[in-house]
């Protein structure tokens, strides 16, 4: 217990200067053995670091040029989409157009269609009632009369009427 008498801050010239001599010969021994190996691995270390960091920023700007690229053909995409179907509805506005008119067309040549040969039934009709009106008469007035009339005679009074 001679040290607690002494005290630990007690400083002897000679341990300081061995222990001086023993890390200046120390230091020698590791600047000449393992400094270099060390200082070679670290600046190894670094420059693999230094490669690493600009390799990650080359493939992050290849990544944000493909994210470009990438959203340009998906705007185009989109606008060629739009186009094809605003072309696709214009063409589908355009036959339902067509059909509608040919339906129309159809159906007023129909409406004419069935209007004359109302017009030429009603014609055949009425041509058909003064064939018989005619008939009839000249029946009654043959009788009230008493003679035939000939065929001639009949179609001069057809023509009369």
């Amino acid at each position: 217990m001679d040290f607690l008498k002494e005290g630990l801050l007690k400083v002897d010239p000679g341990l300081l200067l061995w222990t001086v001599i023993t890390f200046l010969v120390l230091l020698l021994i590791l600047w000449k053995a393992a400094w270099k190996p060390i200082v070679d691995a670290l600046d190894a270390r670094a420059e693999k670091v230094r490669f690493e960091i600009d390799n990650a920023e080359r493939t992050r700007q290849e990544a944000e040029k493909l994210l470009n690229q990438h959203k340009v053909m998906m705007d185009n995409a989109k606008n060629e989409s739009a186009q094809i179907i605003a072309k696709g509805r214009e063409e589908a506005e355009k036959m339902k157009n067509d059909i509608v008119s040919k339906a129309s067309s159809e159906a007023r040549t129909l409406a004419d269609r069935a209007k004359k040969e109302i017009e030429l039934a009603k014609d055949k009709a009425l041509s058909d009632i003064k064939t018989e009106v005619v008939l009839l008469s000249t029946e009654i007035a043959s009788k009230i009369i008493g003679k035939n009339i000939k065929p001639e005679d009949q179609k001069a009074l057809l023509m009369r009427l």
